[in-house]
């Protein structure tokens, strides 16, 4: 940079400093930031050049002052106009070398050691622009690991089960800062196990060590013979309609289902309902019983866990905004779903025991088959109710499992037990 460049600069600062400007320091946190433009790191006199920082460099930041940044890069501080910077975004990632990674001052070789991050402990990396080199954090020590001796880590849904809550740390010890704390049955996602030490991060991004022994699995429901239907003594059937709803199909099934005083189940998707909000009020007015069936009906397996989680909180608030509760069920899409998302879940999950295949034949004789082969007490029956066909099979099934001697109830009337 030419040297009318740094007068430049020092004009900047000098004609600034007129102004009233808030003092930034960091306080708990160590601030780190990245360098959005190519710029100079300067000293005290805001003219000589110490160093060269190039796009992505990250520094860390002391202060902010009259539009000046007062930062340190690579064991130099000094100072960069501060509209040159801006917050970087870090990564978690677990130590997983054989000895525990060594955090070096800079990317040199001979370059002075900082200290070493213990094996198997969670520190926040952020990417720079020296290739295979990341810069860490961890607690308040700061520097340069070889990207080698880092590894993304897996994460496991846990409870805080203390009732005091549990301290949050800012490294795996009990002389670690104490960052804040976690309020007692919060979900946590738990990265590391480390000497009685886990690395946590809740919903409200909270995240930082605490004491392992305060945390719990999240039990998971005992669905079992639910989940598929459950045999019962005396003869009562679930009809459920996925997929919906549907603006004329579903209107016509509703009419059967009241012909024949039959209460039954829906597992809507939320872009239906998104659509079709009058009719899935008039489901819920009618005494049905609404289930989640996610937003657009994906294979929940295939895609990332928060996108499964917001399939789902998505169609929740949906529906809770229509008819001022959310869903008391969820179906997943094919049937498909993990420990994870079962742990995950405030309400029953939610099978079947007689799929009657509508969706693929489309013809209601065939459905209507189904049914009569399939059907025993307390089973639980698949249907759509976005097809024609089914609305046209449903009197005849209706018909016939009235004559069989059959009650028409909701899934949760279904597998709650009789008093």
């Amino acid at each position: 940079m030419k040297k009318w460049v740094y007068s430049l600069l020092a004009l900047l600062f000098i004609s600034v400093a007129f102004f009233d400007t808030e003092i930034m320091a960091a306080q708990d946190e160590i601030a780190i930031r990245t360098v959005v433009e190519e710029t100079y790191l300067l000293s005290d006199d805001y003219v000589t050049p110490l160093a060269s920082l190039a796009p992505r460099a990250i520094v860390i930041l002391h202060n902010v002052h009259a539009g000046w940044a007062h930062i340190e890069y690579k064991g130099q501080q000094g100072y960069v106009p501060s509209v040159t910077l801006k917050s970087a975004q870090p990564t978690l990632m677990l130590a997983s070398a054989k000895n525990p990674p060594i955090v070096r001052e800079t990317t040199e070789g001979q370059t002075k050691h900082l200290g070493n991050v213990p094996i198997d402990s969670i520190v926040q990396a952020y990417a720079t622009n020296e290739e295979n080199w990341y810069f860490v954090q961890y607690g308040h020590l700061t520097g340069y690991i070889i990207a080698t001796a880092l590894k993304a880590p897996t994460s496991q849904k846990m409870l805080v089960q203390k009732q005091e809550g549990l301290v949050v740390r800012n490294i795996a010890s009990k002389s670690g800062a104490n960052l804040t704390s976690i309020p007692t049955n919060t979900k946590v996602d738990v990265y590391t196990n480390i000497q009685g030490w886990a690395y946590v991060v809740t919903e409200k991004n909270i995240q930082g060590y605490v004491l392992a022994n305060g945390l719990k699995e999240i039990p998971i429901p005992k669905l079992g013979k639910y989940s598929q239907g459950t045999v019962t003594k005396t003869k009562r059937i679930a009809l459920t309609f996925d997929d919906g709803p549907h603006p004329t199909v579903t209107a016509q099934v509703l009419k059967t289902l009241e012909k024949y005083d039959a209460k039954a189940t829906f597992f809507v998707t939320g872009h239906r309902v998104n659509k079709s909000p009058k009719v899935l009020k008039e489901i819920y007015e009618a005494g049905h019983e609404i289930g989640n069936h996610t937003w657009s009906h994906p294979k929940l397996t295939t895609v990332s866990f928060e996108q499964a989680k917001a399939q789902i909180n998505e169609t929740n608030k949906t529906v809770e905004s229509i008819i001022g509760q959310e869903p008391t069920l969820f179906r997943p899409p094919y049937g498909a779903y993990n420990k994870e998302i079962l742990g995950s879940l405030s309400v029953p999950l939610i099978m079947w025991s007689v799929d009657t295949l509508d969706w693929q034949h489309r013809t209601p004789s065939k459905t209507l088959k189904a049914v009569q082969t399939g059907a025993y007490n307390g089973s639980i029956i698949l249907m759509h109710d976005i097809h024609q066909t089914t609305a046209d099979a449903l009197d005849s099934i209706l018909s016939y499992l009235t004559k069989q001697g059959y009650e028409f109830v909701t899934v949760s009337e279904l597998i709650t037990p009789i008093k």
